[in-house]
């Protein structure tokens, strides 16, 4: 069976990598796998009588799946994981397509009420942006989404030559563990971060206008700030003007 470019499937066949990332996984009994391909990561993660639920949006692979894991604790489910509700206490892990996974994620780091841990292989720029720390290039509302609720951390590069067909970028696995405690937020919070990054060259003060803003930030840029500063200025700021 032939990956689907639209899909963005690139199928892993390393195994090593996929004993490597099911191995973070480890003493969980529910797993939710997205886009579970052929298989390879699945058959790593189906060990010690756990339960793995494969989110597949490519139809074509359900009877090779099926099959592949008859008499398995594994269950499929068709559809897009962007929009997929989780019920349940899950952790989440899976090789997620490149010109999805943002998308994914944001739909999964909102529901952190139900998910303890999730473990991603995703390209390398977007790795990066998901573990960047305030004051360097990488960091922006993608990585404060990110890190709101979760503390993440690149593991491991996946060179290209683990997959078939092989693709033209490098990508990283990454973890999100769940924080201790988060940061308390409304709807209106998305909206102030659409606004302060949305010229990230710019300064706090300019992308902010005409709402006030205290002098010790007005001529920041917004990756210049740390999660801290920006919940405040939501909450102290924005919220209050």
């Amino acid at each position: 069976m032939e990956a689907k470019k639209q899909l963005g499937q690139h199928f892993l066949i390393n195994e090593g990598v996929a004993l490597k990332i099911a191995k973070q996984c480890e003493g969980e009994s529910l797993i939710i796998e997205i886009g579970p391909g052929k298989g390879a990561l699945t058959e790593k993660l189906l060990v010690d009588n756990r339960t793995v639920i494969g989110v597949e949006l490519d139809r074509e692979l359900f009877g090779y799946l099926k099959e592949k894991f008859k008499g398995k604790n594994f269950y499929l489910i068709g559809g897009d994981a962007a929009h997929l509700k989780i019920k349940r206490k899950a952790v989440i892990c899976g090789n997620l397509p490149y010109n999805s996974a943002k998308a994914i994620i944001k739909n999964f780091v909102l529901q952190f009420d139900f998910i303890p841990k999730m473990v991603f292989m995703v390209q390398k720029e977007v790795a990066d942006t998901i573990t960047a720390k305030p004051q360097t290039k990488e960091f922006s509302k993608f990585s404060v989404l990110c890190q709101l609720y979760y503390d993440t951390a690149k593991l491991f590069n996946v060179s290209a030559g683990s997959f078939k067909p092989k693709p033209k970028v490098v990508s990283s696995v990454v973890k999100f563990k769940r924080k201790k405690s988060s940061y308390q937020i409304d709807n209106s919070f998305f909206k102030f971060i659409d606004k302060l990054f949305s010229y990230p060259r710019k300064t706090v003060k300019n992308n902010l206008k005409p709402f006030s803003v205290r002098e010790e930030f007005a001529h920041k840029r917004p990756s210049d700030l740390s999660l801290d500063e920006i919940y405040y200025l939501w909450r102290e700021e924005w919220q209050n003007s």
